[in-house]
């Protein structure tokens, strides 16, 4: 039922990787030095203002399109609820299994705790 994943293109990835170079680099500041993190601080910060890891540089500064007008969005937001639903028949049968099989195990465990303590009272 899963739908295989669509391949990205070149300026897709590289702007999600420089996203995560800069959260890196801000998570790790605390790990390199102070003129290491702001050199390379200025360096992405010049790239990001100027759109050069942009996947479509035309569009900088526009607001991102709205996800539930794009059809390959949708599809993917299918395919989440698809594979949501190829999972609770399995858990409704293991979690039926686990109730049957331990079926009233609680109760007389409790029943027992509650018995011994009242064996020790008198």
């Amino acid at each position: 039922m899963a739908t295989e994943p669509k391949k990205q293109e070149l300026p897709a990835i590289r702007e999600q990787r420089s996203l995560l170079r800069g959260i890196n680099l801000r998570t790790n500041a605390n790990v390199i030095s102070p003129a290491s993190f702001q050199a390379r601080k200025d360096y992405l910060v010049n790239a990001y203002e100027k759109g050069d890891f942009l996947k479509d540089p035309d569009k900088k500064g526009q607001a991102a399109a709205n996800p539930m007008t794009d059809p390959a969005a949708m599809e993917g937001m299918m395919g989440m609820m698809k594979g949501n639903m190829a999972m609770m028949i399995p858990q409704t049968l293991i979690m039926g299994w686990i109730n049957a099989f331990f079926s009233g195990f609680v109760i007389s465990m409790l029943s027992r705790v509650f018995w011994r303590d009242d064996a020790n009272d008198d």
